[in-house]
């Protein structure tokens, strides 16, 4: 049995070294270590020096942005996690479709007017602009720039079918206005030679039933003046003489046409026979007026007429110079307006009276 070890001698410390061998204290830095690691490899116990750096002893995570800055690769004022190409949340801006809007609305608009004919020329300008507006709409819903990729398409078919039909119309209408003039033209009775004054004098029809005064055919009046029935003038680039007056010309009408309507007033026929010396071309229903005046100081054009006459102006075919025609026109004027008036032939929309030749009635 050993004897117990003695105290140590008052006033002194104890020593704690190492312990014998190669034990070392685990609390003491390797030999070697730089100043301030820690052992076995730990981190330094050192304060950070930015704020966003990780805490003490704790690695750095890398891709992680500092403290108060958005994270990497990502723009600031983004939502957290969003990256660029649009937004990823369904409350986010949805592409505009204006341009699709546009091809639908003038697209229905020109289908609609496509059916009115001569205006409809309108549908096809814009049946062109839908066409378009649709296609560069479809074109930029396929890349996601835009939205109305069904609009678009719409206005485009809307589009092209009402510049399809705008052309059939116009066509149509254009066929059928060339015929109606061909067959008016093949239905015109064929130009009579212009009776001699005197054969017109005898051939005047007067409701008096009295003779018409001789017909001077030395040389033709000149506008102006107050003539015979018979007499001919000078009007403009025609020789016209009025060969006779029908003044109760209502049976006549009815004869001529059944649809012809029956007269406000009484319906007044003069049958004329002109002569063109122009050197271009005439029409007597385009170049001269025709007016009844009654003894009521009225003025009654042949434009009161709504009938069609037996042998209407309007059937007769241009004029070459020298040609001559023969032909009728009516107007409606008051009964009681009659008797007592003049009849006229002046040049189309002249308000001169002086270049109107005047026939009285009887």
């Amino acid at each position: 049995m050993s004897s117990p070890i003695p105290p140590p001698p008052a006033g002194s410390q104890p020593s704690y070294g190492p312990p014998n061998g190669d034990q070392q204290n685990p609390y003491a830095a390797e030999a070697g270590a730089p100043a301030g690691q820690g052992p076995y490899g730990q981190a330094p116990f050192a304060q950070p020096a930015d704020p966003g750096q990780a805490p003490y002893g704790q690695p750095a995570d890398y891709g992680q942005a500092p403290y108060g800055q958005a994270p990497y690769g990502q723009a600031p004022g983004q939502p957290y996690g969003q990256s660029y190409g649009g937004p990823s949340y369904p409350g986010g801006p949805r592409p505009s479709s204006g341009l699709a809007i546009a091809a639908l609305v003038v697209g229905a608009i020109s289908l609609i007017v496509a059916w009115v004919p001569v205006i409809n020329i309108v549908s096809i300008i814009g049946g062109i602009v839908a066409v378009v507006l649709g296609v560069v709409a479809v074109r930029k819903a396929s890349r996601g720039v835009a939205g109305g990729k069904g609009m678009a398409i719409a206005g485009a078919v809307l589009g092209g079918v009402s510049l399809v039909v705008a052309i059939i119309i116009n066509v149509v209408l254009g066929n059928a206005i060339s015929e109606a003039v061909d067959a008016a033209e093949s239905a015109a009775p064929a130009v009579a030679p212009s009776p001699s004054p005197a054969d017109a004098a005898d051939e005047q029809t007067v409701d008096t039933e009295q003779p018409a005064e001789p017909a001077d055919a030395e040389a033709p009046a000149a506008a102006g003046g107050l003539l015979p029935l018979g007499q001919p003038a000078e009007v403009g680039d025609y020789t016209i003489t009025v060969t006779g007056l029908n003044l109760d010309a209502d049976e006549a009408i009815a004869q001529a046409d059944e649809f012809n309507p029956p007269a406000e007033g009484q319906y007044v026929i003069a049958d004329l026979s002109v002569v063109y010396n122009g050197t271009e071309e005439g029409n007597p229903w385009m170049d001269l007026s025709y007016i009844f005046t009654g003894t009521d100081a009225e003025e009654y054009d042949d434009g009161t007429c709504m009938a069609i006459e037996e042998n209407s102006v309007v059937n007769v075919p241009t004029l070459a110079t020298g040609d001559g025609a023969d032909y009728e026109v009516c107007m409606d004027v008051p009964a009681d307006a009659i008797e007592g008036g003049t009849f006229s032939v002046g040049p189309f929309l002249s308000f001169d009276a002086s270049e109107r030749a005047t026939w009285a009635i009887n």
